[in-house]
């Protein structure tokens, strides 16, 4: 008959991946919310995001195509060029006006990329999304909408673009205020998207909260398996990187597919990978606290290839303290500044990280102490201060010297002065001090 200890540690187990797989299902849709929050209700985000678009290639052909088709169809075309062929012409002018719609539209393509239409295209996306913004928090009844619609008004661009091309100022104030306005959420939608807006804000932080008491309370039940089971959190947080991956581009060719214009599968993708590229930044933050929990357990396991690897680095490890500290925190800089992934760009993120890696390095170096207690590095510390303090004297002499204030000119008393401090460091041997003093003494240098 099964013992009643064997029994609750079978169940004990079984608790522990029950939270272990529970945590890592909360965290992928965590992840998910924070891209909705961060991408599609975050005005700066959503601005630099269009203003991305509006340089790539595809959209700017899609756009201009749009454009084109406003134009034409809200001015007569036909009869602007008219207006301006000789009488004997003005027959032509149909054909004239179906002919140049291509070079038209390769006119407009140009033109979106000049600095007036990157700023009117900023302007009223940024006025659009913030519109969208106090709707969906529900911060206005209806905030800048038409009918209780949130739309992107397109129509100063397109008049700009008109004028650019040519169009005379009556035939520019006769489009339409309409025009180019394309509807971003129906009034009839706008009740349930504020209930999701608010149900984000609510989950914003208590999702984080929630994964973490639960990571932790595994981590906690796990008795006698809890370094085990601190990799497997590592392992789940990595699996759910992959999973934002796999979603991304499994979601990307499903938006894709839905596109029923052939002519806008390109730009269509193009935004969406643009609109995705936070997922993608999410997918990578959580992917490297995932590597440096799996790493970390690795290293302080019990395997071969750990105990191999952790005398190797016994050396470092077991350093002077001081040493040892700040090589870790210039190591620690140098790859905050280089910003590997997203992971480095957020203050909390950063701060966590350098809590946890200072806890695991405290670990490591006092198991090495007790592990391998003679593996020590060489190394001379008086030497390398004396060093550094030949290098310093000798950069600081050459800025001087830059400056227009050459050694030679300094007083004799002075320069002995230095020099006796100099070597009085450890900085200038005997034989370096005895060569500058006289040097220093000779009538050639009064």
């Amino acid at each position: 008959m099964e013992s009643t200890t064997a029994r609750h540690s079978r169940t004990r187990k079984i608790l522990v991946w029950v939270l272990v797989v529970l945590s890592t299902l909360i965290t992928f849709g965590s992840a998910a919310e924070v891209w909705v929050k961060h991408q599609l209700l975050d005005t700066p985000a959503w601005v630099r995001a269009s203003d991305k678009l509006l340089a790539t290639p595809e959209v700017r052909s899609a756009l201009a195509a749009y454009i084109v088709d406003e134009v034409y169809s809200t001015v007569d075309v036909q009869e602007q060029l008219s207006d301006k062929l000789p009488e004997d012409w003005k027959g032509i002018a149909g054909p004239i006006s179906a002919a140049i719609r291509g070079p038209v539209t390769s006119t407009v393509e140009n033109l979106l990329g000049s600095p007036k239409i990157k700023t009117i295209w900023h302007k009223v996306n940024t006025a659009a999304h913030q519109s969208l913004v106090n709707v969906l928090e529900d911060k206005t009844k209806y905030g800048s909408t038409s009918d209780g619609k949130v739309v992107l008004d397109l129509g100063e661009v397109i008049r700009a673009v008109a004028t650019n091309l040519g169009l005379s100022q009556s035939a520019v104030d006769r489009i339409p205020a309409d025009a180019g306005k394309i509807t971003l959420i129906q009034s009839d939608q706008l009740a349930a998207a504020q209930q999701a807006v608010r149900l984000l804000g609510i989950l914003n932080w208590v999702l984080l909260v929630v994964v973490v008491g639960l990571y932790g309370l595994a981590v906690f039940l796990a008795k006698g398996r809890r370094r085990v089971t601190l990799r497997n959190v590592g392992w789940s947080l990595l699996l759910v990187a992959f999973g934002l991956i796999l979603v991304r581009q499994v979601t990307g060719n499903l938006v894709i597919s839905l596109i029923n214009d052939p002519n806008m599968t390109a730009a269509g993708r193009a935004v969406y990978l643009i609109g995705s590229e936070l997922l993608i930044a999410v997918a990578l933050t959580i992917a490297t606290y995932g590597a440096i929990i799996v790493f970390g357990t690795l290293l302080i396991g019990p395997s071969r290839a750990a105990t191999s690897l952790r005398k190797l680095i016994a050396p470092v490890l077991n350093a002077d303290q001081t040493v040892f500290w700040v090589g870790a925190a210039v190591l620690f800089s140098i790859v905050w500044l280089w910003e590997p992934t997203a992971a480095f760009r957020i203050w909390w993120s950063v701060l966590a990280m350098l809590i946890v890696g200072a806890l695991g390095l405290e670990f490591l170096r006092r198991r090495s102490l007790v592990e391998f207690p003679d593996s020590r590095a060489d190394m001379d510390l008086d030497g390398m201060k004396r060093s550094v303090a030949g290098v310093w004297t000798s950069v600081s002499g050459r800025v001087r010297s830059l400056g227009g204030s050459s050694v030679g000119d300094a007083d004799p008393v002075e320069k002995l002065s230095k020099l006796q401090a100099l070597h009085a460091s450890g900085a200038l041997t005997d034989d370096e001090f005895s060569s500058a003093k006289a040097k220093v003494l000779s009538p050639d240098q009064s």
